[in-house]
């Protein structure tokens, strides 16, 4: 059997590994010039920058089953975070898996004691869930992540210090009208595991699914231009002006990508992020995440990624990611100069020496409360054809294999 999988992201390159592991025929189709789709890592002057900040997961339950996390060198941020307004620094973290973070945590203002301990609380109820993903994470009536907190008591203190910029950073936007199903789900990654990175750039994980695969399976710079259908089956694809066919094909490209393609009922709403990097003259905030707690920040968060893998950087020198969730109009040095006066703010006199932009306006789609159940299934309807894509489970590294894992099933027949 001859399957084509257009698109060589996380969920093309997942859904590619199973069926060639099953002894498939397989042809990736990548329109751009790599793999990886948005999980990708540039060099520039010896620093590594991945496309837009991103984290792995060690708890993640369906990539543990195609990555080896020893190949991929994995390093490992410090539990928790510290909080910034101007020159005020907090710290708050486990302190079971950071003793050194356990008077500092105790002593933080940032949230009072009853936010503590319900914080523990949402930690064990979370790791006691059985999910593979946050789409599958029910546990009641799904409403806001916003509502969720409330909830269950936290201060409108501890909401607005630690709630909205952190999770501002994971689902890109600080309102929290995020399904709380997908706060659920991540508290449990972070209860449960480590949060990581390759120490060469997030950019080694789809390089190491697509090692899977026999070297002319994928195809870069082969953008598909429509699907072939005989009737009402899909019989392959064009490609550069050609008809290449198949007895499936799976469209593991992006939303609009598919939306295009297929008509699928894929979702339309997009969340974005805008990182850049700068070259620092030392390095600043440990391995932890630093969460800006002031009033309408342009910076949302920030870390000294070489801090957590050194190899992000030339030997002797350091690098800071910051993290925006808005000002995609602005020129690239309007958007340096106010990541260099919010950071400044931080830590007066730091030699911030620009680098790069990257701006990723879809970088995961929008997840409101019972977006889930809404979501297209791998099966499509139409012979021949099936999806894969993050956007048929959540929006995540783990959504997408699994969406990537389930579309192989689909075309296997199991």
């Amino acid at each position: 059997m001859k399957v084509i999988v257009v698109g060589a992201g996380l969920a093309g390159l997942t859904c590619a590994k199973v069926l060639a592991e099953s002894g498939a025929e397989v042809v990736v189709l990548e329109a751009s010039d790599g793999v990886g789709g948005r999980v990708r890592t540039d060099e520039k002057d010896g620093f590594l920058l991945d496309r837009g900040f991103q984290v792995y997961f060690t708890a993640y339950p369906v990539s543990r089953r195609h990555l080896d996390h020893a190949s991929l060198d994995l390093r490992t941020f410090d539990p928790g975070a510290i909080l910034r307004r101007g020159r005020e620094e907090t710290v708050l973290s486990d302190p079971l898996r950071d003793p050194k973070a356990l008077v500092p945590s105790l002593l933080s203002g940032a949230a009072t004691f009853p936010d503590k301990l319900r914080t523990l609380k949402l930690a064990a109820a979370s790791v006691a869930q059985g999910t593979e993903s946050a789409g599958e994470a029910n546990g009641g009536r799904d409403s806001s992540s916003l509502e969720y907190v409330r909830d269950r008591g936290f201060s409108e203190m501890f909401i607005h210090r630690f709630f909205r910029p952190f999770y501002g950073g994971i689902f890109l936007d600080r309102s929290l009208s995020t399904s709380s199903r997908v706060l659920r789900f991540t508290f449990k990654m972070l209860a449960a595991g480590k949060t990581t990175i390759p120490a060469r750039g997030i950019g080694r994980i789809p390089e190491q699914l697509a090692s899977h695969l026999p070297a002319e399976a994928v195809r870069s710079n082969s953008p598909v231009g429509a699907l072939l259908r005989e009737g009402e089956t899909v019989v392959g694809v064009e490609v550069g002006g050609d008809a290449e066919e198949a007895d499936r094909v799976v469209v593991a490209t992006d939303a609009p990508s598919a939306r295009r393609l297929t008509g699928a009922p894929v979702p339309e709403e997009a969340l974005g992020q805008i990182c850049a990097y700068y070259r620092t003259d030392r390095p600043i905030g440990g391995k932890k995440i630093m969460l800006n707690s002031e009033e309408d920040p342009f910076v949302n968060n920030a870390v000294g990624i070489s801090n957590v893998s050194p190899l992000y950087a030339p030997q002797g020198e350091h690098l800071l990611s910051v993290v925006s969730l808005g000002g995609f109009e602005l020129s690239d040095e309007e958007v340096f100069r106010r990541g260099v006066e919010d950071v400044s703010r931080w830590y007066p006199g730091l030699d911030l020496a620009p680098l790069a932009v990257y701006r990723v306006p879809y970088s995961q789609f929008d997840q409101p409360p019972g977006i889930h159940e809404r979501l297209p299934g791998n099966r499509t309807g139409t012979p021949g054809l099936v999806l894969a894509g993050e956007y048929t489970e959540d929006s995540s590294i783990n959504g997408s294999m699994l969406s990537g894992e389930k579309a192989a099933r689909e075309v296997l027949g199991q």
